[in-house]
Formats: C-alpha cells, sequence, structure tokens
C-alpha cells in the first residue's frame, strides 16, 4: 500500500505545483475568453478550487470513518485487480466523454485570485495530510460511491487521485486558453 499512497502524493505535488504557476502568469492572460460562453483561466481556477471543496468534504468525512475502523496489527492489502480503477480514473483527466458541471461548482467571480490561490493551498495541505493518516492502507478501509463517468465505489486513495485527474483536465483546459490568447495576440 505504501507504493499506492506514494504515487497519489506525487500525482498531488505534480499537479498542485503546475495548478499554483497559473497566478503567477499575466493578469490579461487570466481573464482572457476566446469566446463568450467559455471560462477563462480564472474562472478554471476558481472551479478547481470548488471542486476540491466538495471533494473534500466526502475524503475528510472518509478519512474519519476509515481511522475508526482501522484495528492496530491489521495489514491491509490491495486485491489483485486494484490498479485498474485507478485506469478508470485516468480517463478523467481527458476530453474523451462529457462533463456537465452542477450549478454549485461554476465560478462566481466573488473571490479574488489571491483567496483562491490561498484555498488551493490549503486543499493541497489537506490531501497531504489525510494520506498522512492513512500511510498503512486505512484509505481502503471505506468506500464511496463516484457517479462521474459511472467510476462507482471508490476507496480514499481513489478519491484523491480522482482530485488529481480533475485537476489535471482542467491544466489542459488552461494551456490551451493560453494558446489561443498566443494565437489572438500573434492575429493583432
Amino acid at each position: 500500500m505504501r507504493n499506492v499512497v506514494q504515487f497519489v502524493r506525487e500525482a498531488l505535488i505534480n499537479n498542485f505545483r503546475e495548478l499554483d504557476q497559473w497566478f503567477k502568469e499575466d493578469n490579461v492572460l487570466l481573464h482572457f475568453k476566446p469566446g463568450r460562453d467559455q471560462w477563462n483561466i480564472r474562472e478554471v481556477l476558481e472551479h478547481i478550487s470548488l471542486t476540491n471543496y466538495f471533494l473534500l468534504l466526502t475524503i475528510n468525512k472518509s478519512t474519519r470513518r476509515a481511522l475508526d475502523r482501522k484495528l492496530e496489527g491489521l495489514i491491509i492489502m490491495p486485491p489483485h485487480d486494484y490498479e485498474d480503477k485507478f485506469r478508470q480514473i485516468e480517463i478523467v483527466s481527458s476530453k474523451s466523454f462529457g462533463w456537465v458541471n452542477p450549478e454549485h461548482l461554476e465560478p462566481s467571480g466573488k473571490r479574488s485570485l489571491e483567496e483562491v490561490r490561498t484555498l488551493l493551498k490549503q486543499q493541497f495541505a489537506q490531501c497531504m495530510y489525510n494520506l498522512s493518516l492513512l500511510k498503512n492502507g486505512e484509505g481502503r478501509l471505506v468506500k464511496t460511491e463516484m457517479t462521474v463517468n459511472n467510476l462507482g465505489k471508490l476507496d480514499i486513495y481513489q478519491y484523491i487521485f480522482f482530485l488529481t485527474r480533475h485537476i489535471e483536465r482542467h491544466q489542459a483546459q488552461m494551456r490551451e486558453l493560453k494558446e489561443n490568447f498566443e494565437e489572438s495576440a500573434v492575429l493583432i
């Protein structure tokens, strides 16, 4: 299980590190919209923080439940097909399926960029803390239903990994927005 914890930890570190780099971009780029119905990078960052907030409600609750179920000396081994679910979650980072956001995950623009950045840093710290509490496989003791892309029951490690893939999906969206911005600057 240590390999799973390390794998998820590395995904968290890499995705949040890259995410933080967007806050260093020029304000004009952060507010650029290639189309009326598209989000700008600032809105994408806010959306990520909103989604993380709701995912962390489940992750935090599940972590508490897993720690309550923990038995001293119990060795928790993953099933032989455990990695298959991670491969299914990996698809979330691509655009290969439709994704309709509920209204509560839509960016409002009411938070400043600095507030969004602070929230994302706190969310990263919370994810890392949960992983540190679940370092011996305890994250396998609780499963929660994930309806996105019909993923089904996910344990806590898989749920946190889902959070990282959601970030990665939107990292690609922001890179695409940056490319559109640079192309539109060349045309002018």
